[in-house]
């Protein structure tokens, strides 16, 4: 009995408080400044106790867009499917009817729908066949869009192209010879520079490009018993991994990247045609970078 009696009398208290302070407010002149909205004093909770105290009020929904900028919108759409290429739409239809064709007859192969997207699918294919037969002619009539000219696939054309490059290697290895070097970065403990040692020597026998070994730890190997001692050539190139070979210009000073790891003679003399020979590409060029060993020409 006692607690109801407090309970009352607190709630009592409460509510001549609020309604003190309520009073205070409306007593109080407020700026003209202040909104209207702002000054409404708001509805008891009593009054509101159906919300609850964890009810949120769905917000006021947005304005839907005027009909103005719908109609807009519309004519722009409009105006862009009108400026598509009548081919475009064909082709845009012709795609949204196959795959329709296909869902139908995917979830429901009776014999009509399967049979209406096999005749999509046929059409399909002959759209194809006379496109690649279109610019197949179109290429035997304009060579410089035939690429067997540059690579020949047929017998005889590849015999004639094998002549050329092998008579393009020649000539290449015999200029290199004469004026560039080959600068081979070992360490005397590394069994990929034993194993590329025998090759690189007796590809420098059979084309004369003299070797200039260049060892990290200071030893040699069987090919190369005496070799250069790093003087910072590796620091310039940035060698962090051997064997490493390099194609350098004593008179330029030009030193340029040919490969890293084992390599086999026929790798060897391809990349050395590509390097000595400019591409029609600069950047194909770029990507073998060109640097200078001023002070540590052999």
């Amino acid at each position: 009995m006692n607690k109801v009696i407090a309970l009352l009398f607190w709630a009592a208290t409460a509510l001549l408080g609020g309604l003190g302070a309520s009073q205070a407010m409306s007593a109080t002149p407020m700026p003209a400044a202040v909104d209207a909205q702002a000054t409404e004093a708001p509805k008891p909770f009593l009054k509101e106790r159906e919300t609850g105290w964890f009810w949120y009020k769905d917000p006021q929904p947005e304005p839907a867009p005027s009909k103005k900028s719908d109609s807009r919108l519309d004519s722009h759409t409009s105006e862009a499917a009108a400026a598509k290429p009548p081919e475009v739409r064909m082709y845009e239809k012709f795609k949204a009817d196959m795959v329709e064709a296909r869902i139908v007859a995917m979830f429901n192969p009776t014999q009509a729908n399967v049979e209406r997207y096999v005749q999509y699918r046929t059409a399909l294919v002959r759209l194809a066949d006379q496109f690649a037969e279109a610019g197949q002619r179109v290429v035997w009539a304009n060579p410089q869009y035939d690429f067997t000219q540059e690579r020949p696939v047929n017998v005889v054309g590849l015999e004639a192209y094998k002549q050329e490059q092998a008579k393009l290697q020649r000539e290449t290895l015999e200029r290199l010879a004469k004026g560039h070097v080959l600068y081979f970065f070992f360490r005397s403990d590394c069994p990929h520079c034993h194993a590329f040692a025998p090759v690189l020597l007796g590809f420098s026998r059979a084309t004369g490009i003299q070797v200039f070994p260049v060892s990290l730890d200071g030893g040699g190997l069987p090919e190369f018993p005496r070799p250069h001692r790093d003087r910072g050539q590796a620091d310039a190139l940035g060698v962090t991994q051997v064997p490493a070979l390099y194609l350098a210009n004593p008179s330029t000073r030009d030193v340029v990247a040919v490969g890293f790891g084992t390599l086999s003679e026929t790798e060897l003399i391809d990349r050395l045609v590509a390097i000595a020979n400019p591409s029609a590409s600069q950047y194909v060029d770029a990507a073998t970078p060109v640097r200078s060993l001023e002070g540590f020409e052999p």
